[in-house]
């Protein structure tokens, strides 16, 4: 058995559960993403898990991923040990013992990971709650971040799913822009505080990585209302707006780096920008990877398909 792959079958049965504790040492949190990432990695060459158990260890590895990159590991120095890892799950041959060893512990260990109902996932300033809950004809938050003044997420109402943002007042918001790094024109962060020597944004002094003014994405609500509705998701007796974005926002949004911001900017029927609020992005890859794991159920163990060759 190659001395890696022990290493991954033993450590996989503890860490599905594990990774919702922010104080993770950074050694425990290198382990937990090289045992994830090692395990896609051989799953992408023998099909081992099924939708959701890869949900499960994409959302432990993006989380220890996104602690390490905030402690200051280098991004370039993961996506090397990434590529190693590929490199090693290559020389493992899918019928290895190991391989089957592999695949049962994870099998095993998301049967108890698919019955968790919430996880929180912490960043820097702000924490990701996500909440498998569904209430049928009430809206609520699958995942959210609230800041005080508004809350931001996922929000399931009617079967349905989209991004959105909600705050109380602002009667003459009617409509809503998120605007994210684009990473092709800007692959990298964008520091405007140069390293903290300027401050943030008037409206979120934390936030140090935001969305470059002559590298922006982009993408519009699709949805307003002013209602019952934005006062439930804003949480409040009196009178909210709220702003939905299709799912596609969402991914978006989980795209881009855990350490930077996104900005959502609101509109008055003038088309003139009238407030600002920036999200913290942290670990809301994992809440969605989070989030989705429970969609697909797949809790038997026979579910699981059979490892293929080579």
């Amino acid at each position: 058995m190659h001395a890696r792959m022990k290493a991954i079958v033993l450590g996989l049965g503890l860490g599905l559960t594990g990774m919702g504790h922010a104080a993770l040492a950074d050694d425990a949190a290198a382990a937990i993403f090289g045992e994830r990432q090692l395990a896609l990695a051989v799953d992408d060459r023998c099909h081992l898990f099924t939708d959701g158990q890869r949900n499960a260890l994409d959302a432990a590895r993006l989380q220890a991923r996104g602690l390490l990159l905030r402690e200051g590991i280098a991004r370039q120095a993961l996506d090397d040990y990434t590529a190693d890892l590929h490199r090693q799950a290559a020389g493992i041959a899918c019928a290895d013992d190991a391989v089957a060893d592999l695949q049962h512990r994870v099998v095993n260990a998301y049967a108890g990971w698919v019955r968790i109902p919430a996880m929180e996932f912490p960043g820097r300033h702000f924490t990701w709650t996500a909440s498998r809950t569904v209430m049928p004809d009430t809206p609520v938050w699958s995942i959210r971040q609230d800041q005080g003044d508004f809350v931001v997420g996922v929000s399931t109402r009617d079967d349905r799913r989209q991004l959105s943002f909600a705050l109380a007042g602002q009667p003459d918001a009617t409509s809503a822009i998120l605007v994210l790094r684009d990473m092709d024109r800007q692959p990298t962060l964008y520091d405007a505080t140069m390293g903290g020597i300027y401050a943030g944004p008037t409206e979120a002094a934390w936030a140090r990585w935001t969305p470059p003014r002559f590298a922006e994405t982009r993408i519009w609500a699709r949805g307003h209302n002013a209602g019952r509705l934005a006062a439930t998701l804003a949480e409040t007796e009196d009178a909210a707006t709220l702003f939905d974005f299709p799912m596609s926002a969402a991914d978006a949004l989980a795209a881009r780096d855990p350490r930077e911001a996104a900005r959502i900017d609101l509109m008055d029927r003038h088309g003139r920008i009238t407030a600002s609020h920036y999200i913290e992005i942290g670990d809301f890859a994992a809440a969605l990877a989070f989030l989705r794991g429970g969609d697909q159920r797949d809790l038997a163990g026979s579910s699981a398909p059979e490892p293929s060759a080579p």
